[in-house]
């Protein structure tokens, strides 16, 4: 059977290894080499789409069988393995662009639906059937006597990514939400059903607190209303910090450093008006000020210590693309001390809002050749140009 399965999520992870290829090999100014990734990928995603997404809905699994019928495991119409949705494959979908606006918003409605428990997204809608043991598809799901980690299906790994896919979609309330129930301090005024839990420290997962698998299966429905005690798991374990870490970072707080330029793309909650973080960006202290107004995402203006940034967009598959500010003109505003950094994130009047922080009408990353700064709206609403 392994021979013809294909799996939806390593589909996903396929085409992202392609076009980041085709970025570093355009970077190294090789000529055939990005086309060729591009193209491949290209055809990825349409097979994708064209096997993978089946009556609007994305299959965890596609088995091709020799007789030219495919079969889909993991899927509302899997008469065998009893699960009818799965995670993996629909977030890293959305995260690498693969599905239009609108098949990313069914998908986080379905996982929203099917997949979201009161301590966060589980990796499937039901847990794979045990039978004391043997193995006759999954091997650890069917296998382990444990019901925790991934056997559970609460994977807080695979959590932080569907608060990814919601960072990138651009649904601020969810992904703030999404942070939280990953974040062990104050779990239980968020997650009531969580047992205490170390503070300090990364939870790998959260797993409901079943004798054993066949209790678990009898009484999972109970587990997704929050009628179960929910454990925290092994600690201190995996890559799953360093990606809670890279998200409040880079999508929450929204600052990262690419080839030449600053990347301002925060995704935040209007209730976070006015947050201010402290950090060390660039080996320099900032203090960031953020402004939020209505969705939550679409930085407007940007203002570093007293003078205002100038931006081009980023492009974004599903929201208004990210700030992009040339590195050259950030440094230069840098100054001795502590730099503050202030950004109005969904203002209409961003000019209005960020006059507290600028000093007279200093402006940063002027044209060098004297030419008459302009804002200019470009055919495409999702991309602003200076």
């Amino acid at each position: 059977m392994r021979e013809r399965l294909c799996s939806a999520w390593t589909a996903t992870l396929h085409y992202q290894t392609l076009t980041a290829l085709a970025e570093a090999f355009r970077y190294l100014g090789l000529e055939e080499a990005p086309d060729a990734c591009i193209a491949s990928a290209g055809q990825g995603r349409q097979d994708f789409l064209r096997l993978l997404l089946v009556d609007g809905t994305l299959a965890g699994f596609a088995h091709f069988k020799e007789d030219g019928d495919i079969d889909y495991p993991l899927y509302p119409r899997d008469g065998v393995t009893g699960v009818a949705y799965s995670l993996l494959a629909m977030v890293h979908a959305i995260i690498d662009g693969l599905l239009t606006p609108e098949q990313a918003g069914r998908h986080l409605e379905l996982i929203e639906q099917h997949l979201l428990g009161p301590d966060g997204a589980r990796l499937f809608d039901w847990p794979m059937n045990y039978r004391g043991g043997p193995q006759t598809r999954f091997q650890r799901a069917e296998g382990s006597a444990v019901f925790g980690r991934e056997i559970g299906l609460m994977y807080t790994h695979a959590h932080l990514r569907y608060a990814e896919a919601l960072w990138r979609y651009g649904d601020a309330e969810g992904f703030f939400r999404a942070l939280c129930q990953a974040n062990p301090i104050g779990i239980r005024d968020l997650v009531p059903a969580a047992a205490p839990r170390q503070a300090n420290c990364y939870i790998s997962s959260s797993d409901a607190a079943f004798a054993d698998r066949y209790e678990a299966d009898a009484r999972y429905a109970e587990a997704m209303r929050g009628e179960i005690r929910l454990e925290g798991g092994w600690r201190v374990y995996s890559s799953g910090a360093g990606i809670g870490m890279s998200l409040i970072l880079r999508c929450f707080l929204g600052l990262r450093r690419e080839r030449g330029i600053l990347v301002i793309d925060p995704v935040m909650p209007d209730s976070l008006d006015g947050l201010r973080a402290e950090l060390e960006l660039l080996g320099h202290s900032f203090e960031v000020t953020y402004r939020v107004q209505g969705s939550g995402f679409d930085p407007t203006a940007i203002a570093i210590n007293g003078a205002e940034l100038l931006f081009t967009r980023g492009r974004s598959p599903y929201r208004t693309g990210a700030a992009e500010v040339p590195m050259e003109a950030f440094l230069s505003g840098f100054t001795v001390g502590v730099n503050r950094l202030s950004i109005a994130i969904g203002w209409c009047n961003s000019a209005e809002i960020l006059r507290p922080f600028l000093v007279g009408s200093a402006v940063r990353g002027l044209p060098q050749d004297g030419r008459q700064l302009q804002k200019v709206r470009t055919a495409d609403p999702t991309k602003v140009a200076w």
